[in-house]
């Protein structure tokens, strides 16, 4: 309980406050003194002016891509990728990304700033950079090194192998040449696709998916052109194009299934499939103004007729010195606690095993523990019966515990960490019997509004549906049912409201948060010290910490009747070492019984690309 040392002379600090009339007597003092104030204000304002300028100037634009995808008669595409950025403060690395789908291989790579050839290296430095790969995607980094406001131009070459699907008349590339992944959204946007030979304009066939309207498709005999502005960040440009295969004089056809007949069949499908979606997506979203607002109103509904709450009555909420009623703390805890904590704890048996202890049915005796290596020796509090019978008074779960706790002290179990050693399968079973008194005492004290309490579960139930609504709207529309899911979970549990104290219950809690405040804060003059240890069993189930109740025993002394049940290991010494003794017994005690649980390549239909890429 409290560790005892040898009392030390007492010894007494005194500040002494400079006297101003013998101190800075010296006005050369006194202006120097002022300078460096002023100096320093200065400074500081200066520091706290440019920070912020800075960290809000530092940003970056892509002002337009230039895109140029030449096919070569084998089917290799030479891809040519211009990004003009405006850099508005200091950046070090500019990097660029591509999904590793959509072909087989990527080779010959060079980065060019404003047609300046960068170094294949991975040395970090200016001027160079380097190119990384995952399961995913491929990374390639360069070094720059920008201040102030400057534009430069990036070029990104590389060759795609087996980027295309080739027919025997016909061969398809599906790409996304802008892409959502983007840091920043370009200003402008082009795009030129070239072939090996001339072709007419009726040889080509585009189809543009999830693509804006703006973006204009245009043909000029072998070389295709798609362009745009004003894009938003969700904004991409995906395109399925098909040629002759004829053009490729070099290539050998991949796919002899693949035809025109089947990619009109398909796209013709995509379309009847976003009708669709489109109508599904509408029907979510009506679905959508259904359930949201029929969840609010059901909450509504509920809580005004269950949940509000009752006005404290004649209670009074002045702070007392005297406990409020004669209920024992275990019980008055939950009342604390709340409607939504009246499951039985283990922390509700330390509690009463300590009022039993004051109740003069067990000595709580403090001895020496095992000191470990490179730690302090930890006391330990054992269980003593004192042979006093039980009181008619006791409540059949004290009685039970009173019996269980005697019958282990019986069996040379005195250690309370040990006394209810939950491994034993006898003490399990009791548990779970003594866990039902406890919840009928609790229920008989008529503190919590059964009503309400079932109206929680009602209220849980009736939101269920709304629930399962909103997933078929997710499904439906996306993200709008994402935010009615959040929307319907927090109706749920707003449940939580809904359990309430009775009148009764209400005006006890007022008292005893009185009681519970004039604990945490009074005078220890106000306060019986003859009936500390009432006081004390309260203040560990009112939940006071370790340093508020060391305040509450600060004028404990040896004649005080706590002692007749708490019996510390050798003389008392002060107040001090009492009060922090027994607030050590309250953490190390109920703390025992508080934590233990009871009982590759291309392929038809299938985009690749989708660069993305920024600057830092």
């Amino acid at each position: 309980m409290m560790n005892r040392h040898t009392t030390l002379p007492e010894t007494h600090f005194h500040l002494r406050l400079p006297d101003n009339r013998n101190n800075f007597q010296n006005t050369g003092c006194l202006k120097i003194t002022r300078r460096l104030i002023a100096a320093t204000f200065v400074t500081l304002f200066a520091i706290c002016t440019m920070l912020p300028v800075s960290s809000v100037a530092r940003d970056f634009q892509i002002r337009d891509i230039a895109i140029q995808a030449e096919i070569q008669p084998d089917g290799t595409i030479r891809y040519v990728e211009d990004r003009r950025y405006r850099f508005e403060g200091s950046y070090t690395e500019v990097f660029y990304t591509l999904p590793l789908r959509g072909f087989d291989a990527v080779e010959n790579i060079r980065v060019r700033q404003n047609g300046r050839t960068l170094i294949n290296d991975n040395s970090g430095q200016t001027g160079t950079f380097r190119v990384a790969r995952n399961e995913q995607e491929l990374r390639i980094t360069w070094f720059i090194e920008t201040r102030d406001t400057t534009e430069h131009t990036y070029t990104i070459q590389y060759d795609l192998h087996d980027a295309l699907v080739t027919g025997p008349d016909v061969t398809e590339w599906y790409w996304i040449f802008l892409s959502d992944r983007l840091a920043r959204t370009p200003e402008s946007f082009r795009a030129r696709i070239s072939l090996p030979r001339r072709i007419e304009a009726e040889d080509w066939n585009v189809w543009m998916r999830d693509t804006p309207d703006h973006v204009n498709k245009r043909v000029e005999g072998s070389v295709l052109y798609l362009e745009g502005e004003g894009f938003r960040s969700s904004d991409q440009v995906e395109a399925r194009i098909l040629f002759p295969t004829r053009v490729l004089t070099e290539a050998e056809v991949t796919d002899r299934r693949f035809t025109l007949e089947r990619v009109m069949e398909e796209e013709a499908a995509w379309v009847d499939a976003q009708e669709r979606q489109r109508q599904l997506r509408m029907l979510g979203i009506g679905l959508f103004a259904v359930f949201a607002p029929v969840s609010v109103i059901l909450f509504t509904w509920f809580y005004r007729r269950y949940g509000r709450r009752f006005e404290s009555g004649s209670a009074s909420d002045k702070p007392r010195y005297t406990p409020p009623s004669d209920h024992p703390p275990a019980l008055v805890r939950k009342l604390m606690l709340g409607p939504l904590n009246t499951e039985p704890d283990k922390l509700a048996l330390g509690i009463t095993i300590f009022d039993l202890a004051r109740q003069g049915y067990f000595r709580i005796v403090e001895k020496k523990g095992d000191k470990k290596f490179l730690s302090t020796e930890s006391p330990e509090y054992h269980l003593e019966k004192t042979g006093k019978k039980p009181a008619e008074t006791l409540s059949d779960w004290e009685l039970s515990l009173l019996e269980m706790a005697a019958s282990r002290i019986d069996e040379d179990v005195t250690r309370m960490d040990k006394v209810l050693d939950w491994s034993e399968k006898s003490l399990k079973s009791w548990w779970k019997e003594w866990r039902k008194r406890f919840r009928k005492a609790l229920r008989d004290q008529q503190w919590f509004d059964l009503t309400a309490q079932k109206a929680f579960y009602f209220h849980l139930f009736a939101q269920l549906p709304l629930l399962l609504g909103m997933i078929v709207v997710t499904i439906l529309s996306g993200s709008i049912g994402a935010v009615g899911i959040v929307l319907v979970i927090l109706m749920m549990m707003l449940s939580l409201t809904l359990p309430k104290r009775t009148q009764f219950g209400t005006d006890l809690h007022v008292e005893w948060t009185a009681y519970r405040k004039a604990l945490k804060k009074g005078p220890n003059s106000s306060f019986d010290q003859n009936d500390m240890g009432r006081h004390f069993v309260y203040a560990i189930a009112l939940g006071l910490t370790k340093k508020q109740l060391e305040k509450r025993l600060a004028d404990v002394t040896e004649e005080s009747p706590i002692f007749l049940w708490v019996v510390p290991q050798s003389g008392i010494h002060g107040t001090t070492d009492i009060a922090s003794g027994l607030s050590t017994l309250a953490s190390s005690g109920t703390s025992s019984f508080s934590g233990v649980s009871g009982v590759g390549g291309a392929s038809a239909g299938v985009a690749g690309g989708g660069a993305g890429g920024g600057a830092r």
